[in-house]
């Protein structure tokens, strides 16, 4: 039988999207239980996670060997589940490496822009095989990087949100409508051409979540300052798994102005709960939301209300929308995104 280790360092920030994307990557695989290959899990110590299988080995991962790159050589392949992981394979061991996105080279300056390329030329140039997220990904990879023979396959992350249970709307709304958008406050979330958009809905509140403590959080609240709109925009911070589909679940609809994404998990879960989806025309938004979601031309207030507004109308006039919206979701679920990793393993070991 194969041993198989996957790299679930990320696990210890479950609050990340990497973090989200690692447990219920494991989780999946665990769930699957593939008979003809023995699976392993590198964690971090400090991790938080329920994770309990009796036919899987667990792995603390090792500050020490992570320097050293001298891991036990019992592993037949090394998945690591992030373009830039903490650990690394032995030498003789087969690796394949994911990569969710490249947005450095949005967000770093020239001087990191450089240090993160060369650091991910490095790291395809030692995996046996690579994987992408979303096609947006694998093409941004295909220009920018010396990928010598290798062939990048594409397999969509899956995407799990449980909105059977009772999800009441969160209590501090006091039963107001409202819009709703999550994501570590960063510039490259844009959250804050949200803000004067409002101002053309007299009726209707702005809840975002996610970390919010960043320079780009205190923008933010600068932004809701210089509007006026202290008591219309809510800054929730970090929320449960149970707040956070409560917030889906009742919202009027998710908006997502993001500038750069390698996939795009909150849409999906949006469009789970059944809602109408908003996005910008960046990156990977519009492989992700297809004809399903909506889209931004513009950051202009007026024309981003104008739209919302518009949808809105169409959407309520349209009694399958949010049966289509959720059938749509289903295709990002997490038996296919194993299935098609499952695949890989069997034809490299």
């Amino acid at each position: 039988m194969r041993n198989i280790l996957i790299d679930i360092y990320k696990t210890n920030n479950l609050y990340s999207g990497l973090g989200q994307f690692s447990l219920n990557f494991a989780k999946a695989i665990l769930e699957r239980n593939p008979q003809d290959i023995s699976i392993h899990l590198l964690y971090k110590q400090s991790a938080e996670f329920d994770l309990n299988a009796d036919n899987f080995q667990f792995h603390k991962a090792n500050t020490l060997r992570r320097f050293l790159s001298n891991y036990p050589n019992k592993f037949d392949l090394w998945h690591s589940l992030h373009q830039f992981p903490s650990h690394l394979p032995p030498k003789n061991c087969k690796q394949i490496l994911t990569i969710h996105d490249l947005n450095f080279l949005i967000e770093k300056n020239d001087i990191k822009k450089t240090k993160y390329r060369n650091r991910l030329q490095k790291n395809i140039r030692r995996a046996d095989a690579i994987t992408c997220i979303s096609k947006f990904t694998k093409t941004m990879v295909e220009q920018n990087f010396d990928l010598g023979n290798k062939k990048i396959e594409v397999i969509y992350n899956g995407v799990e949100a449980n909105f059977d249970q009772v999800l009441n709307k969160p209590a501090f709304l006091n039963g107001k409508k409202y819009f709703f958008s999550i994501g570590i406050f960063n510039f490259k979330k844009n959250f804050h051409s949200l803000i004067p958009v409002l101002n053309f809905f007299s009726e209707t509140q702005l809840v975002l979540a996610g970390n919010h403590d960043t320079a780009y959080g205190e923008f933010v609240k600068k932004e809701i300052k210089r509007h006026h709109l202290e008591s219309r925009v809510h800054l929730l911070g970090k929320v449960s798994e149970t707040e956070k589909l409560s917030l889906y679940a009742n919202c009027e609809a998710f908006l997502f102005p993001s500038l750069a994404e390698g996939f795009g998990i909150p849409p999906i879960e949006a469009m789970m709960a059944g809602k109408p989806v908003f996005l910008s025309q960046e990156t990977s938004l519009p492989e992700i939301g297809g004809k399903q979601a909506f889209y931004f031309e513009s950051f202009e207030a007026e024309k981003m209300a104008e739209l919302i507004q518009t949808k809105l109308k169409e959407v309520e006039k349209n009694p399958n929308f949010s049966k289509e919206t959720k059938n749509y979701a289903q295709g990002f679920n997490w038996e296919k995104c194993i299935s098609g990793y499952i695949a890989l393993y069997q034809k490299m070991v």
